[in-house]
């Protein structure tokens, strides 16, 4: 997000989570300009815990985690990998969910064990009011807040594929190829196929390496293949 002025505090899953100096100014304002010790603990914990619940879908999801900066404009996770439309939905709720998370855990410990000091109270308003006004804004289906795709989850449902898709599949975002691929690997719509005439020729070796890579992608092993010369 910014070129340079990063500290790194730490990893999660090998990947650093990275602090930029930005972030004091981002507080500074965030807080109107007030003394709020409480809230500049407790506003950096929360955008990061938005960030780790992103984090934590994308290596679900087999994915690949390059790293988690915090700035004075919010957070962002960095990742790379093939994702099906489904997939992106839903890390895009990660955030969101992490910190619904929070809220919950905050309002009960509010209920057993209220706070008694005014530190405890920032950080208590932080985790619950600041909370709640951060997930709607986030939700927001404006890019590039997770808005934007995570409500195209529904749309995707239908097409979210088997677990063990192969990474790779989900050649774009094209919805046709999305759904060409997922009718592939679904057991009924191979058993129609199996039903229908056969009416292509011998497979060229090269093909025939290929629909096995495929299978010991799926199922965990290959097909005994021929070759044909």
């Amino acid at each position: 997000m910014f070129g340079g002025g990063y500290w790194q505090v730490g990893r999660f899953r090998g990947a650093p989570i990275r602090l930029h100096f930005s972030i004091l100014l981002g507080l500074v304002v965030f807080s109107r300009f007030s003394w709020l010790p409480g809230f500049f603990v407790a506003f950096p914990c929360l955008v990061l815990l938005h960030e780790l619940g992103h984090a934590i879908l994308v290596k679900r999801f087999g994915h690949d985690l390059t790293q988690v900066e915090l700035t004075g404009l919010g957070g962002a996770c960095h990742w790379s990998g093939n994702a099906s439309p489904f997939e992106e939905a839903a890390i895009a709720w990660g955030g969101v969910l992490a910190q619904l998370l929070l809220y919950a855990g905050t309002r009960l410990w509010l209920r057993l064990a209220p706070p008694e000091t005014w530190f405890g109270a920032q950080v208590a308003f932080t985790f619950t009011d600041t909370n709640l006004w951060l997930v709607a804004i986030n939700l927001m289906p404006i890019p590039p807040l997770d808005g934007a795709r995570a409500w195209q989850i529904f749309s995707a449902w239908n097409d979210r594929g088997p677990a063990n898709l192969p990474h790779g599949t989900w050649r774009d975002h094209d919805r046709n190829a999305q759904r060409a691929w997922f009718d592939k690997l679904r057991p009924e719509t191979r058993a129609k196929r199996s039903s229908e005439p056969e009416t292509d020729g011998p497979l060229s070796a090269d093909a025939q390496q290929a629909i096995d890579r495929l299978l010991k992608n799926v199922t965990g092993k290959a097909k005994n293949s021929t070759r044909r010369e």
